[in-house]
């Protein structure tokens, strides 16, 4: 009896050790954002050291020029459905940190502004908005541009080599990173989202970085954009995923981790110039319709 009741007392504890364990396990870790952006900074000089990145001055006149269509090896679209950390999980390895190195006026430490992108070829290829490339071409105020860098979750960090294709019109930039040959994670591109559908966002708004959200496709319309005199229409996809500034240029997917869109901007609506009280905030993506005229796959997707 006495042997019996030791046996139950040491399947209880190993059952509350497996659970402590099970626990721990899935156990998510929290982001550390200082840490990140601190270690970002600091790696910059010897990253530097190694590899040059495309200047501001040669990102300028390749956002001017580079607006043909280039063929990608693309990964496949995936067809199983996965739940939300899965997705999450899945994405991260392939979203980036699209960073802007630059020196200011007032101390000599190195600083960077950063925003969101995702990799679609394995090879190092990245999409961000052309707004964001385009903040590093034209850097003002008195700041100094030291380079354009990406920083994987993993936290490896690239050079930017090159801006392979873009469309100022569509707020797309497609951008080479030096990666000496290495591999890494990439998101597949779907044809096309449609209205109703679950979307999911991974993004660095105001700092934060891998804030993950859920919405759906609210509209697919065209947006009239561009200056007074130079007005023009382009296709948006208007979402119900948060997200804001230091998200653009991060993917929007679908329940099957592929991309459908890339945040780009948002749209404040008020009452009215009498009431300006804010009434609806409308979130603004890139189509993926849009990013598949800048490429062409060389593999099946």
């Amino acid at each position: 009896m006495l042997a019996i009741k030791i046996l139950k007392r040491s399947i209880n504890i190993t059952a509350g050790i497996f659970l402590l364990t099970a626990g721990t396990t899935h156990a998510q870790t929290f982001t550390d954002d200082a840490r990140i952006l601190a270690t970002y900074q600091k790696s910059l000089d010897s990253l530097f050291l190694k590899v040059k990145s495309v200047t501001a001055e040669d990102a300028k006149t390749q956002l001017a020029e580079n607006t043909k269509a280039i063929p990608l090896n693309l990964v496949k679209t995936d067809k199983r459905k996965k739940d939300g950390n899965e997705l999450y999980e899945l994405a991260k390895t392939a979203t980036v940190t699209v960073g802007i190195a630059y020196l200011c006026p007032r101390c000599s430490n190195s600083h960077i502004s950063e925003s969101s992108g995702y990799v679609i070829d394995p090879s190092g290829i990245v999409v961000t908005n052309y707004h964001v490339a385009a903040m590093y071409a034209n850097i003002s105020d008195g700041n100094k541009p030291l380079g354009l860098t990406v920083r994987m979750a993993n936290g490896k960090i690239y050079a930017v080599k090159s801006v392979l294709a873009c469309s100022k019109t569509n707020d797309l930039a497609i951008i080479k990173l030096a990666t000496d040959g290495e591999k890494i994670p990439a998101l597949p591109l779907a044809q096309a989202g449609k209205v109703g559908d679950d979307v999911y966002v991974l993004g660095h708004p105001k700092g934060m970085h891998y804030f993950f959200s859920k919405g759906i496709v609210t509209n697919k319309y065209m947006e009239e954009a561009g200056e007074i005199n130079k007005k023009f229409f382009r296709e948006m996809m208007a979402i119900s995923a948060d997200y804001a500034t230091g998200s653009s240029g991060g993917p929007v997917m679908d329940s099957y981790g592929n991309v459908i869109g890339t945040v780009s901007n948002t749209k404040m609506f008020t009452h009215s110039e009498m009431n300006p009280s804010v009434q609806m905030v409308v979130k603004n993506t890139v189509p993926v319709e849009s990013l598949w005229k800048l490429v062409r796959s060389e593999s099946a997707h």
